[in-house]
This record gives C-alpha cells, sequence and structure tokens, in this order.
C-alpha cells in the first residue's frame, strides 16, 4: 500500500506554490496525498515566522497532527525551520527540519526515513544557512484542480534588511528564475487552460538583478507579451522604490495585465518609515499613487500597515490613519508589530503595549473596510469582465452548485463580484453590469461573454 502524505501550509503566496510544486515531487516518489484532517503517514508542514502568531500556528498544527496519528512522520520546512531550527528540534513531534533550501529533495529524504522505521530527529546545525541560497531553486509549476488563477514562483529571496523583517534571513539573497523558463512555465499554464496567471515572488519588482546578463521586470513582461492564451497577468507585492516608469509603460500596453498592484506601505508616518529603515518617505509615497492613477485607469493600489512599531506615539498613529485615508487604498492588510529575533527593531524601545496594539489594529481594520467599499462604490452602475471562480455556496450539492444562478469571480481590479448566470463554468469570464455594492463584494449581474470557455 502506498504511504500517504499531508500538507499544510502558512505564510504567503510563494509558500503556497512551493507547496503545491512539493505535492507534484511527493506524487511521482509513489505518495498519496490525503487532506491534512484525515490520518496520514507523512504530514509536512510548510512554515512562515513573519510573526509570533504564524509561529504558534505551526507549532498548533503540527501537535494536532501527532495527536491524529501518533506514529506519523512529521516534517517541517520553510521559514520558522530556517531561523528558529532550535524551537522546532525541541518538539518531541519533529522528526525531520529542512528550511527554505534544497526542499525538492525532501519527498526522497522522507521516503528512505520511512524506510528506515526509524527517521530520527533532525539536527538544527543541517539546515544550511540561507545566506548559502546563491541560485534559484526551481519548482515546477503543478497544476491544482478547480483553481482558475494559478500561481508561478519566479523570484526568491531580499537584500533590503527592513529593520523589522526576519525574511532575510528566511530567505537569503535575491535570486531569480531564468527567463527562458519563466516563459516555459507560462506556456505551460496557458496550456492547462487557466485564464490568469499571477507572478509573485519574496522581492518581486528586483526580478532579474541577479542574473547574467541583468534582467527587470519591465523587460520580462515585454516578453511575456508575446504569449498567447493567458487573458490575465497580475503581479504580487511590490515595494515602492522598483515601480519605474518602464514598468508602468508596459503595465499599460497591454490590457491582459490587471490594473492592481500591491504597494506595502507599513506606515504613513515619517519618523516609523526611518525606524523600519523604508527607503521612501511619505510625501514620495503619496507622488507615486498619484502617478500610478493618473497612468493607469480605475487601478486597484492595496496595502500592508504594520501598527504598534516601537517608538509608535498616538501622533505617529494618528499621521499613518490620516495618509492611509489620503492615499485611498482599496484594500488594506493590517499587521501588529512582532518582534523577531536577529531583527534591528527587535531591539527598540519603548515597545508598544500589546493592547494598545490590538487597539490601533481594530481602528486601521475599520478604515481600511471604509476605504474598501468606497473604491467598491465606484463601480455600481459600470460593466465590469469577471473571471468567474466557484459557484456561491449554498443548500445544494456540488452538482446542483454547478448550475446554480449565483457564481462568484474576481474582476481585473480584484474586486469580487457576485454574478447571476446559469449553468455556468468555473474559469470562464463574463461581462457583468454591476448592480450593487455590499461588504467584501459587488453583485451584479449577466451582460455578455467574451466567448472562450475554459478547461478548469
Amino acid at each position: 500500500m502506498r504511504p500517504t502524505v499531508a500538507f499544510h501550509t502558512l505564510g504567503c503566496k510563494v509558500n503556497y506554490y512551493e507547496t503545491e510544486a512539493l505535492k507534484g515531487q511527493f506524487r511521482q516518489e509513489g505518495f498519496v496525498l490525503v487532506d491534512f484532517h484525515a490520518g496520514a503517514d507523512v504530514y509536512v508542514f510548510n512554515t512562515c515566522t513573519v510573526t509570533h502568531l504564524a509561529d504558534r500556528k505551526s507549532r498548533q498544527a503540527i501537535r494536532r497532527a501527532k495527536r491524529k496519528n501518533p506514529r506519523a512522520l512529521v516534517a517541517v520546512i520553510g521559514c520558522y525551520a530556517q531561523v528558529k531550527p532550535d524551537d522546532l528540534a525541541a518538539l518531541k513531534e519533529v522528526d525531520i527540519l529542512q528550511g527554505t533550501a534544497d526542499r525538492m529533495s525532501l519527498p526522497g529524504r522522507v521516503k528512505r526515513a520511512l524506510a528506515a522505521g526509524q527517521p530520527g530527529k533532525s539536527l538544527p546545525g543541517e539546515i544550511i544557512p540561507a545566506s548559502a541560497n546563491l541560485t534559484f531553486e526551481e519548482m515546477p509549476w503543478q497544476s491544482q484542480q478547480g483553481r482558475t488563477r494559478a500561481f508561478l514562483k519566479i523570484q526568491d529571496g531580499c537584500d533590503r534588511f527592513c529593520s523589522y523583517c526576519i525574511v532575510p534571513l528566511a530567505r537569503g539573497p535575491l535570486r531569480s528564475l531564468p527567463p527562458s523558463r519563466v516563459l516555459h512555465y507560462l506556456q505551460e499554464i496557458a496550456n492547462a487552460g487557466y485564464r490568469e496567471v499571477v507572478l509573485t515572488g519574496i522581492h518581486l519588482g528586483l526580478y532579474g538583478v541577479d542574473l547574467q546578463p541583468a534582467w527587470n521586470l519591465a523587460d520580462l513582461l515585454e516578453e511575456i507579451k508575446g504569449l498567447a492564451g493567458i487573458m490575465r497577468i497580475r503581479l504580487s507585492s511590490l515595494e515602492p522604490a522598483d515601480i519605474s516608469e518602464q514598468l508602468v509603460d508596459v503595465l499599460k500596453s497591454d490590457g491582459r495585465f490587471c490594473p492592481h498592484l500591491h504597494i506595502p506601505l507599513q506606515s504613513g508616518d515619517d519618523q516609523i518609515l526611518e525606524a523600519m529603515a523604508r527607503p521612501y518617505r511619505t510625501m514620495q509615497f503619496s507622488y507615486l499613487v498619484q502617478y500610478l492613477e493618473n497612468e493607469i485607469q480605475d487601478l486597484a493600489i492595496s496595502s500592508d500597515i504594520i501598527v504598534g512599531f516601537p517608538g509608535e506615539n498616538e501622533r505617529n498613529f494618528q499621521n499613518t490613519l490620516r495618509f492611509v485615508e489620503k492615499c485611498g487604498f482599496s484594500r488594506l492588510h493590517v499587521f501588529k508589530y512582532s518582534p523577531r529575533r536577529g531583527t534591528r527593531a527587535a531591539q527598540l524601545s519603548p515597545q508598544v503595549p500589546y493592547p494598545e496594539k490590538q487597539k490601533r489594529s481594530r481602528q486601521m481594520m475599520a478604515l481600511g473596510e471604509e476605504l474598501s467599499r468606497r473604491y467598491q462604490d465606484r463601480f455600481v452602475g459600470k460593466t465590469l469582465p469577471v473571471l468567474l471562480e466557484s459557484p456561491v455556496p449554498g443548500e445544494a450539492d456540488q452538482a446542483q452548485q454547478e448550475r446554480q444562478a449565483t457564481w462568484e469571480g474576481l474582476t481585473p481590479n480584484y474586486l469580487r463580484v457576485q454574478l447571476s448566470c446559469e449553468n455556468a463554468r468555473r474559469g470562464e469570464l463574463y461581462q457583468a453590469q454591476i448592480q450593487a455594492s455590499y461588504p467584501g463584494y459587488l453583485l451584479g449581474s449577466r451582460a455578455g461573454e467574451f466567448g472562450v470557455r475554459g478547461e478548469k
């Protein structure tokens, strides 16, 4: 009987991409993939360590899995394993540790451990230092059944070293997937019938600077324009300093590039931005937002905010609230500052008390919801293209849901739309007449289709 394996992933889109690639490798090694909540012979945890909460969630999930099957082999990989191997090695539930390097060797390693019957405890010293990750680890793209959007990791690592951020220590220096390989995987994605691809990375905006000869993201997008079959190309997070006029010109030049950019702000106060070691100030960020909105019609700009950074007083926080409202983001991700061992900010004082962080987080999230509502409301009465993702959940079984009248999907500018269209299929593109705006989504009716049916 073939061994079973279950996966649990925390963190960013890059982590989720890497998990899907590993699933493919485990299949090739003869494993059967099962749901995490089912009993499995092997559990693989792909971890995040951006916050204390992420660490705690990983530990809790590891313990749940071992309780479900005490004889299961537990492998822990990813950023938490990379920067805190001693913490994880101390857990009796953990059998194998592997960080953010050489992960494609994990299926073979697990298979050998199962054959030996006694996997033994990995030692923290076996973790390859992130600084030694000098080449891009190519993890082949894997088709995901039931998805309309495909993710492709084209870049890894970060050299920025913002004072609060553990990511450079977890991921190592900048590395990029060569352009020829990017185009190869994009063609695979198009051939598989996906209508949208999301290009992702740890520091995506510096794609290609490590290659010989050097490339940049704008040059890569120019090459991608020559590909047929994919109707939408979306970029994940871009740092403000990496958005050049050349990049904006390319984004404007082809309607397949989605008018949605995620640009982390982190703070709207110059004193805090300096303490964070962010390479811009609010005036530069404001100019960037104005420039982008003038250049790209109906652009959605989403962002990240950290509240409760060391030394952030009420005046700093109010400055951030006002600046965030001025920017008018379409969506806001709010994080409470979490000290990370090994970062400069962990040594700063005064640290903001946790109750104060909670209060500021609630205020910022409330503002984010209001800004999202304002952005959504702009599109009531307009016609938008919607890529159908799934029928709206209800009492019906799956077959009935597939035939029912209301589906949910995304517009190019990342607005979620519930759309009336009977006998539709996942992956179809429809024009939607937007009738109303509700918290978290728009309501529309079918106003036409593009005539190309998806296969997902």
